[in-house]
């Protein structure tokens, strides 16, 4: 016989499923919301978890809505459109901070929750080709592409492109005949005309009134409304002498700290991305540095031995998902730096490194959270520190 339970949503997963307990052990059941009481059947059971599917709401939450988005729950790009915009930020807020308590062991922080837009947001996406030959997102739990009928939370030139191609019978067939046989590929909106990578290199952002050109391929941020919030709160108030951006990207942050800074050192591995930083951040000032962040500090420790290192007033890092490593955390506790702003887009390993630089004595100046993807469970995350006895830099 299935194996049923009835059971209490207690709170909200990272991942976007909604957490249950059952003679011990958690539950995760997606679609769900926490206050719910939901008679569920068990589709998974591992040592160390289950999942559920519901079978019927016994107790629904009042932060229950209808998604607009007719695939939601087999596409498997949104997982909380069956939430209220509101709740969402909320339940984000509280998953941020369980993080810092139970990763990071620090005591309660006190954070900013930034909102955006619910929907059409996304300036950036990456379609694939479905097996009918028409463009969408990977469906949930399968290796398979679902044709999208437009995306509501993609910027309206994107979704208005996805309708009126998947209106044909096979449009993969023409695009591919002009990019060749890609498989999956990214889509680019903002002001000017769509753009889609193999038929364009290149794209070009506006945000907080500076222009930026990336390769398509390679990664930018995908909601401009809100990394322009962003910019604004991980730059503001700082000057100096030298500036150190880590994971530079295409230049996003260093563009900015050029303004403010005598000279900036851009670190970043991927050579397309610093080649497009060339073109974004004011050359006169920057020093580009194609390789790992942490080749480049193995060679600035060996500069600091020799006294050959100047101290560094500020320094941006923006990690991947994995956050800074071990290497990067010790060089941090032990360098000459004035400050740092350290974005994240991994509440969990934001949380180890922030525990492990306070244990160290920094300090966390202030915290944000801003919502670049609602509808999914993800967050984008700033932390402003400063080391032990920083020296004071202007602004």
């Amino acid at each position: 016989m299935a194996d049923r339970r009835i059971l209490n949503v207690e709170k909200l997963a990272s991942g976007g499923d909604g957490i249950a307990f059952s003679d011990g052990q958690v539950v995760f059941i997606p679609f769900s919301i926490p206050g719910e009481r939901l008679l569920c059947h068990i589709t998974e059971e591992t040592a160390d978890f289950l999942r559920a599917e519901i079978l019927e709401n016994l107790s629904a939450s009042p932060y229950r809505v209808a998604a607009p988005c007719p695939l939601f729950g087999d596409c498997g790009g949104c997982d909380l459109q069956h939430i209220e915009y509101s709740r969402q930020l909320e339940l984000k807020g509280q998953i941020f901070a369980e993080s810092l308590s139970r990763i990071a062991k620090l005591p309660e922080q006190e954070f900013s929750l930034r909102a955006s837009a619910p929907y059409a947001y996304r300036n950036r996406v990456e379609l694939h080709v479905t097996v009918d030959q028409g463009f969408g997102y990977m469906k949930r739990s399968s290796g398979n592409a679902i044709r999208a009928p437009g995306c509501p939370i993609a910027a309206k030139p994107i979704s208005d492109w996805l309708k009126t191609q998947n209106r044909k019978g096979k449009p993969s067939k023409e695009l591919q005949a002009r990019i060749g046989p890609k498989e999956r590929f990214v889509l680019f909106a903002q002001s000017g005309p769509l753009k889609i990578e193999g038929l364009d290199a290149k794209a070009q952002a506006l945000v907080g009134g500076r222009s930026y050109r990336f390769p398509l391929s390679h990664f930018f941020q995908s909601n401009l409304t809100m990394t322009e919030l962003l910019l604004r709160e991980a730059l503001s108030g700082i000057s100096g002498t030298r500036a150190l951006d880590l994971y530079a990207g295409a230049g996003l942050f260093a563009a900015g700290l050029a303004e403010s800074f005598d000279e900036v050192t851009l670190v970043e591995s991927d050579t397309l991305s610093l080649e497009a930083a060339r073109e974004n951040v004011n050359a006169r000032k920057a020093r580009f540095v194609p390789t790992e962040v942490e080749e480049w500090i193995r060679a600035e420790s060996a500069r600091s031995r020799r006294g050959a290192a100047a101290p560094i007033d500020w320094i941006v890092a923006d990690p991947p998902r994995s956050g800074l490593s071990p290497s990067t955390r010790t060089w941090l506790k032990n360098a000459a730096v004035g400050g740092m702003s350290y974005i994240s887009c991994n509440h969990a390993t934001m949380a180890r490194d922030l525990g492990d630089l306070c244990s160290s004595g920094w300090k966390i100046d202030s915290l944000t959270v801003f919502d670049f993807y609602p509808q999914t469970g993800h967050i984008e995350a700033l932390a402003r520190l400063s080391p032990p006895k920083a020296p004071k830099t202007g602004g």
